[in-house]
């Protein structure tokens, strides 16, 4: 009697699911278990709802996430400059001058570090125009820093305190910028594995200065143009720096607002930004400046 209770009930039960029967018996069946069904579910969703963090709890994750991911982040100095293109401070042309300096300066780091292997210390044997005995690395470095600006093909005059003359940079190759350097000075430090660096300004020219050098009857007079293209006032200056050469190569820039300086990665070939908004104390004890200072005011 018991098994076939047992088989028809079993019978009735797939026969209302395969034929989705709406008897009361299956009626019955199905609302004695949908309450605790439904009240496991809604349960199980308060418990989720419970778990699931508050807005300013997810907006403090992201931040604190941000911060993790950036307290251990390079800024390398290609991507500060596009970052100072993209806010209007420089323009395309002149971010192209700045990685082209940067590149001689790289050059000339690498010179300076072997240069007692590969015999490049000593006099070359010359005068520069300001009386002084040039040595091999104020040569080639002048050299260096030339092909770079003129590889750019942005600037239109390179003056140097190794040559007579500002060098107008042909017309096939000449850009807006006028480029005033010393590929090293202290050149002296040299032999004595001393500091040394490199000085750069950038200056805006006041009229094109194009030279054509196939019409040698112009030449004079567009070279005293050049000539008074680049005696400009340090105001006029768009960009000042320098790269000083040392136990680390450390590249200091400047666009008129703030001073940042970047040092060479030797890993990476990188200069990677280390001082932002770099400032003079207003005062204090350790400089013979400050005594100057203080007694002047």
């Amino acid at each position: 009697m018991v098994q076939a209770i047992s088989t028809s009930s079993c019978c009735n039960i797939l026969f209302s699911k395969s034929h989705r029967s709406t008897s009361p018996h299956s009626l019955h069946r199905f609302n004695h278990y949908s309450p605790s069904f439904a009240h496991r579910i809604s349960t199980g969703v308060q418990r989720k709802a419970l778990e699931l963090p508050l807005p300013e709890t997810v907006t403090q994750q992201v931040q604190n996430k941000e911060q993790r991911k950036t307290q251990f982040a390079l800024e390398n100095l290609t991507s500060w400059l596009l970052k100072q293109e993209l806010a209007g401070n420089i323009d395309a042309e002149l971010t192209i001058v700045l990685s082209s300096i940067s590149l001689a300066c790289k050059q000339i780091a690498s010179l300076l570090q072997r240069s007692s292997i590969i015999n490049l210390t000593g006099g070359q044997g010359t005068i520069n125009v300001q009386g002084e005995d040039q040595k091999k690395l104020d040569v080639i470095s002048n050299e260096l820093f030339c092909n770079c600006l003129r590889s750019s093909g942005r600037t239109g005059i390179i003056a140097s305190e190794e040559e007579d003359i500002p060098v107008a940079v042909e017309e096939t190759y000449s850009g807006n910028y006028i480029v005033v350097f010393d590929p090293i000075d202290g050149s002296a430090n040299i032999d004595t594995a001393l500091t040394t660096g490199s000085i750069f300004g950038i200056y805006g020219p006041d009229e094109q200065c194009l030279i054509d050098l196939d019409d040698t009857s112009t030449l004079d007079e567009a070279r005293e143009k050049c000539i008074i293209n680049v005696c400009q006032p340090g105001r006029n200056l768009l960009v000042a720096g320098y790269c000083l050469y040392s136990s680390s190569v450390v590249f200091t820039i400047s666009l008129g607002k703030g001073v940042f300086a970047f040092t060479l990665d030797p890993t990476y070939g990188e200069f990677v930004l280390t001082h932002e908004n770099i400032k003079i104390p207003e005062s204090g004890n350790q400089d013979p400046m400050a005594n100057h200072t203080q007694a002047a005011t």
